[in-house]
């Protein structure tokens, strides 16, 4: 039908039909399952049977219709012939076996259908029929290959021709015998031979289908089986035997292998799989972007499966050859399947016992001998030459990853294949490929060919290799040599790398190791030279980026920029021969370089592949040790152990590796005595017999170490290779060191071993090697060796590394250890010069390797060492830090003093007083030297170690040797030896006895610190004055020593050398002070103990100060010395005085800011240690640290700033030193006053001290912070304040007043230290406040610092005047404003809490009280801190008012000081005057005026302006002159009428001040602001706010002095005396008339127009003040003039008869709000006058 539903419809109805048929015929035959007789012809029973023989008829009319012939059975005209194969597959796929079971339809197949399937590949046909016969084809091969026997032949051959068309047929006529003898191929119509039927020029899809069939038949382990079974493993009968599998495998792997196009260019190893991402082709069609692989090659369906295609589908290029190639990966898979699971463990055990030396040659178990597995081998050995073509052929293809993984792991499986059968061939050329793939080999050959070139030009010779004959042998492999040789070269420094790819390969290498290491026999060496250059690629490429040519597919890839230095000079980058075409970065799964990650591990799998030789027993073990020594010999130019010769000639045998001594020359160490090394460590339980049969591993250790001592002692031998077996041999031996030491507690030890341990013959056999290296004598059989510096070296650290490890398990070795020292210190080999290199030829090399071992002997055994041993030891040790030609040994030696410590303080000593010995202090006293001394005790007989006297004699040599190794010239040894001492004495000295410390005090730490102190002077001098030839060869040769270890440029030699004394000495000066601060009762039972401690603090004066130690002290016990004690009030002035003409300079010459820092830690910690010293011992420590501070601070009048100065133009003395000095002094004053010894002249020199530190020329003159005290000044400040708690309990001053006056005076010094130093440009500016007796006083104590600021801010006129810069005031006053105010609260709070009458007294006699109202009134007239302007004004208003009253009563409480008191108090009172006069602004001319002298003129501008608000003014206005008239008052009931004297000179001065100040608000009322004069308020109110605004303060104040004149002329009421009345009333009518007179002038002026509210209430105040006032009497009295007059000036309203007229003249000028109280005054006049 044309209808395609109709005709697929029928097509499938007629396929159910035909296989329901051949169902029919399954259940038949199971019908007459019991008649039928096995292999009995059945063709007539087919024929008799009803479904058989139906379906004989319908199978012999397919095949009828297939072959183009009438049908019998079926009637049918024309059927499409591509149904007709379909419905003969339908029956082959379902009923096969039916099939087989029946004779008639297997002829009916051999004689119809096979024909017609030969003969249709003779003639081109159509893809839907080829697809559909190929089918048919397969399943002839896979179902009836047994059936069909020729028939199959002649398929495989057929599919054989068309993949290959050059290939042979395995009959090439029809009369040919198959190799199945019972079966002949008949000459049927239409069958001929392969060639005959098989034309040219076929389409390709004719070898693709037929490559789908080959590979599925190669891909079926059992079908292939039977196949070779069947065709290729028997013969017929004598015939020839046949090959139709071989000629299959041969076809499939040259379609394989027939795209060379597919190798990529670089033949460097195993490509890389593109990047993840990257398709095929990406980067142009060049074979290094393609990628063999499923996804890139692959169709989606396979070509045999198309069936509804009518065309062949388009595929890619290389598909063909992939289904080949991955045929040829599945057939080895196969092969391996079922044998390898048989075959392990029964070739292992067979294989054990072959014997070194001979070619292994296994026999098959028992379990291996079946038919089955027998034919595999025969298989594997007929075929393994094809596939091994093929896998050398993929190795250079790119694969992708999956793929690559399958061809590994069948590489892996055909090596083990092959090893398991005893194919000893195959698995070696499969092995060797493998190794040949994992290297990048045209890269080693390139470096090869390099180095060759590069020797030959230096004229070294090297063994050519015929690279192009090799690569020729690698075109054609044969069973004798399959790929190019390998080449025993060393691969370190070069420029290339392995990829992954190449590393898994490795690792399958490591692998098949592993599973053959019983059998591999001379094959390890080619597998461990593989390893070895692997090895030293992944060492030195690990961490590297990818690089293009890794992609590219080559290892060799490693670009020079990657590379290290050294590859570049030694193998230059191949760029030619490595770049990428394709320019794909490396990537994907296992792309770009190994990784560190790939070293670990593949290091990891040589540890396992170790283990496997020791696991595969004693033949393994030995041929694994035999390969590795051979190949240590091919890596060196030491000759082979004549013993191996045999071993090394089978092992070359095996393959063509060629071997080539370049490591030699280019003197890197060998892999192969590294694995030896790994190896003989890792089992030397085995080799030394510890692990149970000792004659299995007897063979190993012999050999491994005479090739490792042969290499060691070797005289040509480079010195990598030397050292790295010396290195081996010492790992050997501590391995085995191990097992000795474990001898006695490990149960599984073989018994024979810890018999051997016992007796001592294992040791003598494990530590005979390092003998020999150092004698140079390998063994029998070699050439004497020579004794070289390098192998000395490794021996002496292997001595010391078993004497580290294992030092109690060869204790009888103690004799040879000493004697290994004491021969390398005192006679070196005699070669060791001429054969070492520049470093071993330096002095004192080998000193250096055998230092470790007395080291050792120091920290770990010093206990079984007698005490004369110990004493040499001392002794030894001493002589290591004096020898010059190893530093880190000297400092070395002096640390091991730690050990020998530790060792003597554990000891359990006798008493000390058993020992008897004199003290040394009473043998110095007697004349003894000390040196005499010393000498006797290293001479002196010991007893035992218990005795005390033999640990007293110990201890002082170990303490005096680093005393002496302090005084080393080099400065690391010296300070080194110093800071070791005094940490010894630190920690241990708690332990020694008093004659211990005795020694230690007098022989070792005083004349240690003196020396240093002395030492360093003398450098000081000598740099000083140029004198550098005496320490110029010292100083350069340190420099140089500094500036070539550090390498930067080394200081000035001489200035180095300085500082390096310097800092010995200030080491040594602490520590000393360390030493005697520490709580030691013992240390205070010494002789001379006080003298002990005074020697300390005056070497840390000297020290402090830049004096030279001999002159100070000489440190020697004088018991008939008694130290000075005393302390004077001028012990400051009188050391200055005492100090001789230029001391100062020289002195300052010696004085380094890093020394008197160093003096301030020695000073702190003697104070604040917790030793407790007597009230002597503390005096002779106030001494000196009053004469340290004295001394550094004192400034010559003959010098300038530049004396501080060291010649770098450093400060010394700078404010922190200062600062820190200063801070000692409130620990040495509480401990002096504890002891009831601080004195009034220890307050005295110590409040002189502090002002010479504070005048020190490098005290700033400016703050930081203006609000914030120096350092420096705020420890003066504390100083100070610590006189003030100087009354205490235990105090030794007079009293607690004595003390608060003290520091009272001190601290008003301080207050107006800003005030007293003002250059003279600005002593002007503080009025009669200036001139105090205290600002002079001050002054002249501070004259230096005045002098400073003369010189620096010139007056006006001066020629420097005209440089100043910056005003004076933000200059000078910052620097000490912070100092004077917080001086100023101090005194503040003193003054206003004296406890007692006393107190306030002492203040008042001593000038403190004055000193103090000065301090305020000028902090309050000037401030220095405005925000603390109102506390000081609290202060002077709650201290002064108060404390001028309970002077007055303690003045008339003591009559016997009253003419003192009275004295005191006069100035106290023109004090205050003078303070009220500044705050309130008068002027200084008008406090000067004499009493008759009026101040009517008005007050100047600025007059009032004195900073403070008008608040403050008028409470303290308030305040003194309450006091004032209290006072008064008092005076007056106590001693009757009068003025008091002290205020005679007081009193007008104060009239004076309330006079001018009435007058302030009297200002035109033109000069007053409209806003002052409109917001005043009304009436008379002004006790508000009266500071808000200038104006309105001004007129408060005038208000106040208005009130204060009226009360005081008061006679009425609380009447003041006459006397005062008399002073006030002409005043208050001298201000009142000038207050009425501008009131009338302002009226007369505005007309009209209001006047000013404040100028009304002025006035107001005014008329009321008069008209309530009641004049005494005799305040403004006249005896002149009439009686009127006369009665008028007496009476109570004299003050307003003197104002009548101005009276008046307001009534001309009437204001309502003044009016009324004029008339009230006119009216009070009257009643007085009509009175």
């Amino acid at each position: 039908s044309r209808d395609p539903v109709v005709s697929n419809t029928a097509a499938a109805i007629l396929r159910q039909v035909v296989v329901a048929v051949f169902d029919r015929v399954v259940a038949e035959d199971q019908e007459h399952s019991d008649d039928d007789d096995e292999g009995a012809d059945t063709r007539e029973r087919d024929l008799t049977r009803k479904y058989a023989k139906d379906a004989f008829f319908v199978l012999q009319d397919l095949c009828l219709l297939a072959a183009d012939s009438d049908s019998i059975f079926i009637r049918v005209d024309a059927v499409d012939k591509g149904l007709v194969l379909d419905l003969i597959e339908s029956v082959l796929v379902n009923h096969a076996a039916v099939v087989a079971r029946h004779t008639a339809m297997v002829h009916i197949l051999r004689e119809r259908l096979a024909p017609f399937i030969v003969g249709f590949f003779a003639e081109k046909a159509p893809f839907t029929l080829v697809v559909r016969c190929i089918r048919i084809v397969w399943l002839f091969i896979r179902d009836l290959h047994t059936d069909l026997v020729p028939e199959c032949e002649m398929l495989l051959s057929i599919l054989t021709r068309l993949i290959d068309s050059s290939s042979s047929s395995s009959n090439s006529s029809g009369g040919g015998k198959s190799g199945r003898s019972s079966v002949s191929l008949p000459r049927i119509a239409g069958m001929q031979s392969a060639k005959t039927v098989l034309g040219s020029g076929f389409p390709l899809f004719y070898r693709v289908l037929a490559m789908e069939v080959l590979r599925n038949t190669l891909r079926e382990p059992q079908l292939l089986h039977r196949l070779y079974a069947q065709f290729d493993g028997r013969a017929a009968d004598g015939s020839e035997d046949c090959h139709v599998i071989g000629d299959v495998f041969k076809a499939v792997s040259k379609v394989a292998t027939e795209r060379p196009e597919l190798r990529v260019s670089n033949p460097d190893g195993i490509p890389s799989a593109l990047p993840i991402g990257a398709q095929a082709g990406d980067a142009g069609d060049s074979a290094d972007s393609r990628q063999v692989g499923a996804h890139s090659c692959c169709l989606r369906t396979e070509m045999h499966k198309l069936l509804d295609k009518h065309e062949p589908p388009l595929m890619p290029e290389p598909y063909l050859a992939y289904l080949a190639f991955t045929a040829m990966v599945g057939a080895a898979d196969g092969l391996a399947e079922r044998v390898l699971p048989l075959c392990t463990e029964n070739v292992r055990s067979s294989a054990l016992g072959s014997a070194p030396g001979s070619v292994f040659s296994p026999a098959l178990a028992p379990a291996l001998a079946d038919e089955h597995v027998a034919s595999v081998k025969k298989l594997v050995q007929d075929s393994w030459p094809v596939l091994l073509s093929v896998y050398t052929f993929y190795f250079a293809v790119r694969l992708d990853d999956a793929l690559f993984r399958q061809v590994m792991d069948t590489m892996q499986k055909l090596v083990q294949v092959s090893g398991a059968f005893g194919l000893l061939e195959a698995r070696d050329a499969f092995l060797l490929l493998l190794c040949r793939s994992c290297l990048p080999q045209a890269a080693i050959a390139d470096h090869e060919r390099q180095l060759q070139q590069g020797h030959g030009r230096a004229g070294v010779g090297l063994p050519a290799v015929d690279e192009a004959a090799a690569a020729e042998d690698a075109a054609e492999p044969s069973k004798t040599q399959a790929a190019l040789p390998l080449v025993t070269t060393s691969l370190a420094g070069v420029a290339f790398a392995m990829n992954a790819r190449q590393v898994e390969c490795l690792r399958a290498v490591v692998a098949c190791a592993q599973y053959l290491a019983a059998v591999l026999g001379p094959l390890w060496y080619p597998v461990l030279v593989t390893l070895q250059q692997a090895e030293e690629l992944l060492h030195q490429s690990h961490g590297m980026s990818a690089s293009a040519a890794a992609a590219g597919g080559s290892s060799g890839a490693a670009a020079a920029s990657t590379g290290p230095p050294a590859a570049t000079a030694t193998a230059p980058s191949r760029r030619a021969s490595v770049s990428n075409p394709t320019g794909v970065a490396a990537g994907g799964s296992d792309a770009g370089q190994s990784s560190a990650s790939d070293l670990a591990q593949i290091r990891s799998d040589y540890a396992r592949l170790l283990g496997f030789v020791r696991a595969s027993g004693a033949d393994a073990t030995a041929w694994a040790v035999r390969a590795l020594c051979v190949l240590g010999s091919d890596l060196s130019t030491v000759p082979a152990d004549p013993e191996l010769q045999a071993d090394e000639a089978a092992m070359r045998a095996t393959s063509s590796v060629i071997h080539r001594r370049l490591s030699a020359v280019l003197n890197r160490p060998t892999f192969a005595i590294g694995q030896l090394c790994a190896f003989a460590a890792g089992n030397v339980d085995l080799l030394v017999g510890a692990a149970g049969d000792a004659s299995a591993g007897d063979d190993a250790w012999r050999v491994a170490t005479r090739h490792l001592l042969a290499t060691a002692t070797y005289p040509h031998a480079p010195p990598a290779m030397r050292t790295q077996a010396c290195g081996a041999v010492s790992a050997i031996v501590l391995a085995a060191m191990d097992l000795v030491a474990q001898a006695d507690e490990e149960p599984e030890l073989a018994p024979a071993f810890v018999a051997a341990v016992a007796s001592g013959a294992a040791q003598v056999r494990i530590l005979t090697p390092l003998l020999q290296m150092l004698r140079g004598t390998p063994g029998d059989g070699f050439a004497a060796g020579g004794r070289f510096v390098d192998v000395s070296k490794l021996t002496l650290d292997t001595v010391h590394r078993v004497l580290q490890a294992s030092g109690r398990s060869i204790m009888r070795a103690w004799g040879v250890v000493f004697d290994i020292v004491h021969s390398v210190l005192d006679e070196p080999p005699a070669e060791a010069a001429a054969s070492a290199g520049a470093e071993a030829r330096q002095p004192g090399y080998l000193m250096r390797c055998v230092f470790p071992c007395l080291q050792l002997i120091c920290s770990d055994y010093l206990e079984d060492l007698p005490p004369h041993c110990l004493r040499r030891c001392i002794e030894c040790l001493a002589l290591f830090g004096r020898q010059n030609e190893d530093l880190n040994i000297a400092l070395t030696a002096i640390g091991q003093a730690w050990a020998l410590c530790d060792f003597l303080q554990g000891l359990s000593a006798a008493p000390a007083a058993e020992s008897g010995a004199e003290l040394v202090s009473g043998l110095l006293a007697a004349g003894s030297e000390r040196d005499a001394i010393a000498r006797a005790w290293w001479h002196e007989p010991l007893g035992e170690l218990a005795s005390a006297r033999t640990q007293q004699v110990l201890w002082t040599l170990l303490l005096h040797a680093l005393a002496e190794l302090g005084r080393d010239r080099r400065h690391e040894v010296r300070l080194g030896a110093v800071q070791t001492l005094f940490r010894t004495l630190d920690m241990r000295g708690d332990a020694f006895d008093a004659w211990l410390w005795d020694a230690v005090a007098w022989a070792v730490v005083l004349p240690l610190a003196r020396f240093t102190l002395t030492q360093r002077a003398y450098v000081f001098g000598l740099v000083h004055a140029r004198r550098l030839d005496e320490l110029l060869e010292d100083a350069q040769a340190e420099a140089a020593r500094v500036a070539g270890k550090s390498g930067v440029v080394a200081e000035d030699p001489a200035r180095l050398y300085a500082r390096q004394w310097d800092e010995t000495a200030a080491t040594a000066l602490l520590g000393a002070a360390r030493v005697w601060a520490a709580p030691r009762a013992a240390l205070l039972d010494i002789g001379c103990a006080e003298q002990a401690w005074q020697c300390v603090w005056l070497l840390v004066q000297a020290l402090f100060v830049g004096a030279p130690a001999d002159a100070v002290c000489a440190c020697l016990p004088d018991p008939a010395c008694a130290p000075a004690l005393d302390v004077p009030a001028d012990f400051v002035a009188s050391l200055a005085a005492a100090e001789a003409e230029g001391a100062a300079e020289l002195r300052a010459r010696l004085r380094t800011r890093d020394s008197l820092s160093a003096a301030i830690d020695c000073a702190s910690t003697l104070v604040s240690s917790a030793r407790r010293t007597s009230a002597a011992g503390w005096r002779i420590g106030w001494r000196a640290w009053l004469a340290m501070g004295a001394l550094a601070a004192r400034v010559p009048g003959s010098v300038g700033r530049g004396f501080n100065e060291d010649a770098q133009g450093t400060a010394a003395v700078t404010p922190d030193a200062l600062c820190a000095y200063l801070r000692l002094c409130p620990t040495i004053a509480n401990a002096l006053r504890a002891a009831g010894g601080f004195t009034e002249a220890d307050a005295r020199a110590l409040l002189h001290l502090a002002r010479v530190v504070l005048m020190h020329v490098e005290i700033p003159l400016h703050a930081a912070d203006d609000c914030k005290m120096t350092a420096v000044q705020a420890q003066v400040l504390d100083i100070v304040l610590l006189i003030l708690d100087g009354g205490g309990p235990g105090a030794s001053l007079d009293s607690a007043a004595a003390a608060t006056a003290l520091a009272a005076e001190n601290l008003a010094a301080l207050a107006v230290l800003p005030y007293a130093v003002l250059p003279r440009i600005a002593r002007e500016q503080h009025g009669a406040l200036a001139a105090a007796a205290v600002v002079e006083r001050t002054r002249a104590a501070f004259a230096p610092m005045t002098e400073r600021l003369d010189v620096l801010y010139p007056a006006d006129g001066e020629p420097a005047a005209a440089e100043r810069k910056r005003p004076l005031r933000r200059v000078v006053r910052p620097g000490f404003g912070a100092l004077a105010a917080s001086a100023l609260a101090r005194l503040g709070a003193v003054l206003c809490e004296l406890p007692s009458d006393e107190h306030l007294k002492r203040a008042l006699l001593s000038g403190v009280w004055q000193d103090a109202v000065v301090a305020m009134g000028l902090h309050m007239v000037a401030p220095l801190a405005p925000e603390r302007q109102g506390d000081v004004s609290d202060w002077f208003v709650r201290a002064v008012p108060s404390g001028m009253i309970r002077l007055r009563a303690a003045s008339t409480a003591e009559p016997a000081d009253g003419a003192r008191m009275r004295s005191a108090l006069a100035a106290a009172w023109q004090s205050v005057g003078a303070v009220l006069a500044q705050t309130i602004g008068i002027p200084r001319d008008i406090l000067e005026l004499r009493d008759d002298c009026s101040c009517s003129e008005r007050p100047s501008g600025d007059a009032g302006a004195c900073g403070l608000a008008a608040a403050v003014q008028i409470r303290i206005l308030d305040a003194i002159a309450a006091a004032s008239l209290e006072y008064i008052a008092n005076e007056e009931a106590t001693a009757g009428s009068g003025q008091p004297p002290e205020v005679a000179a007081y009193w007008p001065m104060l009239v004076r001040i309330l006079e001018w100040g009435a007058v302030l608000a009297a200002e035109p009322v033109v000069l007053l602001g409209a806003a002052a004069a409109d917001d005043f308020g009304t009436g008379g109110d002004f006790g508000g706010d009266l500071g808000g605004s200038d104006g309105l303060g001004v007129q408060a104040l005038t208000m106040a002095c208005f009130s204060w004149l009226l009360r005081m002329s008061s006679g009425a009421g609380q009447p003041a005396p006459a006397w005062v009345s008399a002073a006030a009333a002409p005043a208050l009518v001298r201000r009142s008339a000038m207050a009425l007179d501008t009131f009338v002038g302002d009226k007369r002026l505005v007309g009209k127009s209001p006047l000013p509210q404040s100028r009304i209430v002025l006035v107001r105040l005014v008329l009321q003040g008069l008209v309530q006032l009641q004049c005494h009497p005799a305040a403004l009295a006249r005896s002149a003039g009439s009686d009127l007059a006369q009665r008028a000036s007496a009476s109570a309203a004299a003050h307003i008869f003197a104002l009548y007229d101005r009276l008046v003249e307001l009534v001309a000028v009437p204001d309502p709000d003044v009016l009324p109280l004029v008339q009230r005054c006119l009216k009070r006049v009257s009643a007085e006058m009509c009175g």
